[in-house]
């Protein structure tokens, strides 16, 4: 455990904090959804389902829910303490404050502040001048559940604990609480008055959650009593004693309670790591808990919700020609096959079992109340320079990011536009305009002229030009090519059957293989013989055919992101046995062509009856002429060398297939160095046994991630490199793949990114918290009151006086005075509108700032009962913990 100060957070153990801790969200274990379609939620062409994003819990009326019954939730950890207010206070301190201690005010959907009726009759704002006074009329029924009325002398406690005059407490936090001035009994029976001696804008945010003062009203209750206990409490349920199984705490129906009866009569938080939760589910052992998209996959599909048709995810276009040519060789499965058909039978079994269990749950979504950014280290090296880590961000297409992301969801795809309020929030508004949009000309404009350039003749070349490929052929058409191209850019047959345009024998497009007679036709070797031209033909299918296959099982690898349980996984074994099936069946063809052809260009023909007669100078039109026999051998050695080609492509494939993590995957899909290969830092592979196997050779953890063909700017001869550090640990895999994503739109600037694995305990506070990166992915929660929760991130950092440098929660190092002064202003702006719009030009001058480029909200996937109502994804709403109950 850290401190409060960027606390890494894991994302399955409920909702990150959103009121006065800011606490770092790592995206590891189900922070974010794959890449890729997410099976049974829906596909990229379908619109998001009405109202998806702000909430999903399964509302329904008290009246229609069971009196009674237990929840079983799923938590990362239990409460390290009871008080939120302490440095070690995590995710489930803050359930269990929810449920048992009184909360003055909580959040809607949208995120904005509602007066809680059980606790407050009325709170205002009754005086501005001299000083700001709050009026809080306590509800006369609210108890503290040992009798007594909560008063202003608990109100009173918790300010003298917090405020941060008295050192002896062990406080996370002050925000606020340094503010007020006096807190007494107000005039009326009930009321408790509050004057601060300056103002502030966010005084809903305190008070929340309210502690009796026999914990706040020493150092020593405060520190120590309030870590393993929590009584008197006043709220819906209180925390039962310790006692039996060490990984659960429950909490019951406290029967002191005044408002609305508890439907529940327990929840039992139980201590659970996201990676064991889908075998918890399966096994009936939990009732609701925050899931991974694998989880959630395997629910919705058990359920048969949304389901796809079950060729769809891997049988490709273009390919059913190549199957019915490939049915003799698929009927002479070797013994292998069977055993592996068998294999895949039997594991089908064991999945459609575990999925007769699953489908007494369901699966909520809906935006997580907390973004997905890219940070830039403002602190060292090029990125100290603001031009730089403005082209940085013109890079980025945030835009594909968020539609990648959550487009699979069928959840709002618009990608965040401001660091300080999300969609939906008063205010909200995007800002990233004071930034620009993505633009790589403009990227590439901000580098030069901060002194980053293409060499020389460089400037002409293409980043993002494919291995092999000529630049004159880079503007060829359809029209001029005869052909068309297919989504991935890659040859499409024609519907008569003949081959895609470039590929003469049906094999991959590559320079020189169209070659073409001085009359401007294409000559061919079977167009002067006729020698083995259905076989060539077939061949050209069954390559094409193969080359799809192949992109298919690529595709679903990608989906299954290392899950071999998976449809995703079982649909790439699929495509990659039918590729490998059709490449051999071309490679039969073609070498039966190859012998064929190449005996007629040299006067043999051994393949009729009387092989081995001289049949020199014949062709099928008669005698050939000496030039047609010497074009008729060099087609044939065009033939061969294109075989070998198409073989090199196959292994290659294979090679792609068979690596055995998924990070190598997502490197060669990010155009990052091949195996084997040096990638500029002397850090190749020297023997070549890293590339004998598909991966990367031991120890390589930072491959540039561009293509061979790929041009880097350069200042002084030196490259511009920045070190992208990720967290490496389970669960972080689609982590990796969004950093592929951004390395590769880097690249098309001319600017290289090496990545840097570490592990996950050490990726925040050995690495960002102290500043050891140039880029990172880590995300922020929202907040409903950002001019004081959001300044801690954003603040200029300022020297200590020992000349270390006092960051705060700001990671990037960077800000500047006028931010801060924006801050200040809007915490004590009391008229809403103005303190919106202050804080929309903090806003603005952040974007200009480039340290922090928000990316995305993360989707929240919570899977709980079916017949559990009023709990799921509660997005930025408080949960009501006494509404939450099993339908009749």
């Amino acid at each position: 455990m850290t401190d409060d100060v960027g606390r890494p957070r894991s994302a399955g153990g409920g909702r990150t904090a959103a009121r006065g801790r800011r606490r770092v969200a790592l995206l590891t274990a189900g922070a974010l959804l794959p890449l890729p379609l997410l099976a049974g939620c829906g596909g990229d062409d379908e619109a998001p389902a009405a109202g998806a994003g702000s909430q999903d819990i399964g509302p329904a009326a008290a009246a229609t829910l069971r009196d009674g019954g237990t929840v079983r939730w799923a938590v990362d950890e239990l409460p390290g303490t009871f008080n939120a207010f302490q440095a070690d206070a995590g995710e489930s301190t803050d359930t269990v404050a929810g449920a048992v201690l009184p909360a003055l005010f909580t959040l809607n959907a949208d995120g904005v502040p509602q007066r809680n009726a059980d606790y407050l009759k009325a709170a205002e704002v009754t005086a501005r001048e001299p000083k700001q006074v709050v009026t809080y009329t306590l509800n006369p029924e609210a108890r503290w559940s040992d009798g007594r009325r909560i008063s202003a002398a608990d109100f009173a406690a918790q300010w003298k604990a917090l405020r941060g005059k008295n050192a002896a407490y062990w406080t996370a936090r002050n925000a606020g609480y340094d503010r007020i001035e006096k807190v007494t009994a107000g005039k009326e029976p009930g009321q408790v008055k509050v004057v601060f001696a300056r103002p502030y804008a966010d005084w809903q945010s305190l008070f929340t959650p309210l502690y009796p003062k026999s914990v706040m009203g020493s150092p020593a209750a405060f520190n120590d009593g309030a870590r393993t206990k929590l009584t008197p409490s006043a709220g819906p349920f209180r925390v039962q004693a310790k006692a039996g199984r060490k990984d659960t705490l429950t909490l019951v129906r406290n029967s002191k309670w005044w408002g609305g009866r508890a439907r529940l009569k327990k929840i039992v938080l139980t201590e659970l790591p996201v990676a064991k939760r889908a075998a918890a589910l399966a096994k009936g052992r939990i009732d609701v808990a925050d899931v991974d998209r694998g989880t959630a996959k395997e629910i919705t599909t058990a359920r048969g919700e949304n389901q796809q048709a079950a060729v769809g995810d891997d049988a490709p276009r273009g390919a059913v020609s190549a199957d019915a040519l490939r049915h003799q060789a698929q009927a002479r499965g070797t013994e292998a096959e069977r055993t592996a058909e068998k294999k895949r039978r039997a594991e089908a079994a064991a999945a459609a079992a575990r999925q007769a269990h699953l489908r007494d749950y369901t699966v909520h979504r809906a935006l997580s109340p907390s973004f997905t950014q890219l940070a830039l280290n403002g602190s060292t090296g090029p990125l100290t320079d603001e031009r730089v880590r403005r082209a940085v961000a013109r890079a980025i297409d945030r835009t594909a990011l968020a539609k990648e992301v959550l487009g699979p969801l069928r959840l709002p795809a618009a990608p965040v536009g401001s660091h300080l309020l999300l969609a939906g929030q008063p205010g909200y508004r995007d800002n990233s305009g004071a930034l620009g949009g993505q633009d790589t000309e403009a990227a590439q404009a901000l580098l030069a002229d901060a002194g980053w350039r293409m060499p020389q003749g460089g400037a002409e070349q293409k980043t993002d030009a494919q291995p092999g490929e000529h630049k004159e052929d880079r503007g060829r058409t359809d029209a001029d090519a005869g052909g068309t191209d297919d989504e991935n850019g890659q040859g499409r047959a024609h519907e008569d059957g003949r081959a895609p345009a470039g590929q003469p024998h049906g094999g991959p497009a590559r320079p020189g293989a169209d070659h073409r007679a001085a009359g401007g036709r294409p000559v061919t070797l079977s167009a002067l013989t006729g020698a083995g031209s259905a076989g060539v033909q077939r061949a050209a299918l069954l390559r094409q055919s193969a080359a799809l296959y192949d992109a298919a099982a690529r595709s679903a690898r990608h989906r299954a992101l290392g899950d071999t349980r998976s449809a995703a996984y079982a649909a790439y074994e699929r495509a990659s046995g039918r590729a490998a099936d059709a490449w051999d069946e071309a490679d039969v063809l073609t070498e039966a062509a190859q012998r064929q052809t190449t005996a007629l260009a040299a006067g043999w023909d051994d393949t009729k009856p009387g092989a081995g007669r001289d049949v020199a100078g014949t062709g099928p039109a008669g005698p050939l002429s000496a030039a047609q026999a010497r074009e008729a051998a060099a087609a044939a050695e065009r033939n061969r060398l294109a075989a070998a080609a198409d073989h090199a492509d196959r292994e290659r494939a294979q090679a792609a297939r068979a690596a055995a993590a998924p990070a190598d995957d997502r490197a060669v899909r990010a155009g990052m160095a091949a195996p084997g290969e040096d990638d500029g830092r002397g850090a190749g592979d020297k023997d070549g046994k890293a590339a004998e196997h598909g991966r990367h050779a031991p120890g390589r953890d930072g491959d540039a991630a561009a293509g061979p063909s790929a041009v880097f700017v350069k200042k002084n001869g030196r490259p511009l490199m920045l070190r992208f550090v990720l967290p490496d640990g389970p669960g972080t895999a689609q982590l990796r793949t969004v950093a592929d994503r951004i390395s590769g739109m880097l690249a098309k600037i001319g600017v290289r990114t090496t990545v840097q694995k570490v592990s996950d305990k050490s990726y925040f506070e050995d690495h960002i918290a102290s500043g050891d990166y140039d880029l990172a992915l880590y995300s922020w929660p929202g907040s409903a009151y950002p001019a004081t929760d959001a300044k801690p991130i954003y603040a200029k950092p300022r020297p200590a006086a020992d000349g270390s440098l006092t960051v705060e929660q700001n990671y990037t190092r960077v800000g500047t005075d006028r931010i801060d002064q924006l801050f200040d202003q809007a915490s004590a702006e009391l008229d809403p509108d103005a303190a919106r719009e202050l804080v929309a030009q903090a806003d603005q001058r952040i974007w200009a700032a480039a340290g922090s480029i928000p990316l995305y909200r993360q989707p929240q996937l919570v899977a709980t009962r079916a017949d559990l109502a009023n709990v799921g994804a509660f997005g930025f709403a408080t949960p009501r913990y006494q509404d939450i109950g099993y339908k009749k």
